[in-house]
């Protein structure tokens, strides 16, 4: 599978500690496919959400059009649907855009659901990183 990752949104996994990924298509128009193309894309902020039963996204920005922050329908089975939003109804359960890559020439989204995390989490996430780092580069001098 031919996969060509343009934009990764590296704030969502320090943000949210994903427990499912799922793959969505991306309705778009002609200028913000080739906004992606020319890799104009930052999903810092972004995030899925249901409106009148469809999944959409939020918060995506492309510089190249003209309406860089439209909200965006999500193309989804309906059996990922039912499940996201089941996860979602879950208390303290979000959906955040992982990445946006190009498969075939067609756009697609990655999509995380996962728990928020908290603020002593994310110290802790941030000691555990530092920590194996360490010991990393302790076991590549020897």
């Amino acid at each position: 599978m031919k996969r060509s990752v343009v934009a990764d949104n590296r704030k969502a996994s320090f943000d949210v500690q994903v427990e499912e990924t799922f793959e969505a298509g991306l309705v778009l128009t002609g200028d913000e496919i080739k906004s992606i193309r020319a890799k104009r894309v930052q999903l810092t902020g972004g995030y899925v959400k249901f409106l009148s039963g469809r999944p959409v996204l939020i918060g995506m920005h492309l510089s190249l059009a003209k309406e860089p922050e439209r909200v965006r329908n999500l193309l989804l089975h309906k059996k990922e649907v039912k499940d996201i939003d089941g996860m979602l109804a879950t208390k303290g359960k979000v959906a955040v855009p992982l990445n946006v890559y190009l498969s075939h020439g067609w756009a697609k989204l990655s999509i995380g659901v996962g728990a928020g995390r908290k603020r002593y989490d994310k110290r802790e996430l941030l000691k555990q990183r530092d920590l194996n780092r360490s010991q990393d580069a302790e076991l590549k001098r020897r």
